[in-house]
């Protein structure tokens, strides 16, 4: 399929462009924040016209009849990754099926919506939230010990013949430990704006940015243009994050499901960070690790400034070095911490982070930041 604007002048076709962006708030892949308002619930009921099973999300059309006059309303849902585990499959809605459907009213006002639970009129009720969660072990019972490699080592990834990956982040984004209690939604957004302060060791400037971004509902999240999910923020990432680990070639693979098959290496092996005058930064960075105890730590730097390094918005430089740890102190636990130091951005090194739980004898589903073939109706330019 021809672009439509690959035949015209350059000016011509950058300025129609310009008028296209403006009339279309965003892409069919955005930040959830800034589409729809949950201060605006909406419940409509009426029967599916379409039933889109893709990512980054999946879409319902339904047709609403009040009063007979008929509206098509577009209900946008997770991705099919969250909705796997959250117990839907392609098959739980058919078009035909009469569902109501409960969310959030999209805030340009138009008949869209962001979807947080749809029940079928048999009266199975689907829901958006999810969890992976083991089961806490019965009081007194103690926690499955974590799996060990001959050297002692805890594994990080599945033990072989094993399926499982690292899940449910307990944290929405990061912030020092030290503050305390902060309260942030799944995507780091503060419930508290006048948190902000205290979220970081913030340069005047960073600070601003970041209350910028928080109070725009994060809408220029460079994640929305399929950017990867990089530095802390991949173990933050809905979809989860796997280690392969290689002793004998003394690295791991860090495999993400929360970008286009994205991965990092930890080199094991002394090697040390390069320098940005040897190297050009990326969005992952170089990571050089090594074993303390029953704790890998790794040093990382060099990276490029391109992406937002954790869930909120929280600024960052080329400057950027990062100290993680990670720790498996039972099967079910993983246990993230990383020290973040970036001069340029903050006043002094602070520390963060969170644990993850394991999704026993699963693997990461596959999953793709890209738009459906067909916007919803009311974003397609007219």
């Amino acid at each position: 399929m021809k672009h439509p604007l690959r035949h015209l002048p350059f000016t011509s076709a950058a300025l129609l462009s310009a008028i296209l962006i403006a009339r279309v708030p965003l892409a069919a892949h955005h930040s959830w924040e800034a589409e729809f308002d949950d201060k605006k619930p909406v419940k409509i009921t009426g029967v599916v016209t379409k039933w889109e099973w893709n990512n980054p999300h999946v879409f319902a059309y339904i047709d609403v009849t009040d009063k007979g006059t008929v509206t098509n309303w577009a209900c946008e849902f997770a991705s099919t990754s969250e909705l796997k585990s959250a117990g839907w499959t392609r098959e739980s809605v058919k078009v035909g099926d009469v569902v109501t459907v409960e969310g959030s009213l999209a805030r340009d006002g138009t008949n869209f919506a962001g979807g947080k639970t749809l029940t079928l009129a048999g009266g199975k009720k689907l829901s958006s939230v999810f969890s992976n969660m083991p089961a806490t072990p019965p009081k007194g019972v103690q926690a499955k010990a974590a799996p060990k490699w001959p050297d002692g080592h805890p594994r990080l990834g599945p033990e072989p013949g094993q399926r499982g990956y690292w899940t449910n982040p307990t944290a929405g984004g990061l912030y020092e430990t030290s503050a305390g209690n902060i309260r942030m939604n799944k995507d780091g957004l503060l419930l508290n704006i006048n948190d902000a302060a205290k979220v970081a060791p913030f340069q005047p400037w960073a600070k601003s940015l970041y209350e910028y971004r928080q109070k725009t509902l994060l809408r220029d999240d460079p994640i929305v243009s399929c950017l990867p999910p990089s530095g802390p923020r991949q173990f933050l990432a809905a979809h989860g994050v796997q280690f392969v680990e290689q002793p004998d070639r003394q690295r791991i693979w860090v495999l993400s499901g929360g970008g286009n098959r994205n991965w990092r290496l930890i080199y094991l092996d002394g090697r040390p960070i390069p320098t940005s005058e040897d190297v050009s930064p990326t969005y992952f960075g170089y990571s050089s690790g090594k074993w303390e105890g029953d704790t890998l730590v790794v040093n990382v730097g060099v990276f490029s400034e391109r992406f937002w390094f954790t869930n909120g918005g929280l600024p960052h430089t080329e400057s950027l070095k990062l100290t993680e740890r990670f720790s498996r102190p039972d099967y079910n636990t993983l246990k993230y911490e990383v020290t973040v130091n970036d001069p340029a951005a903050y006043t002094r090194p602070w520390t963060g982070g969170w644990t993850l739980q394991w999704a026993a004898n699963q693997d990461i589903d596959e999953y793709w930041c890209q738009d459906n073939d067909l916007d919803p109706p009311h974003m397609v330019a007219k």
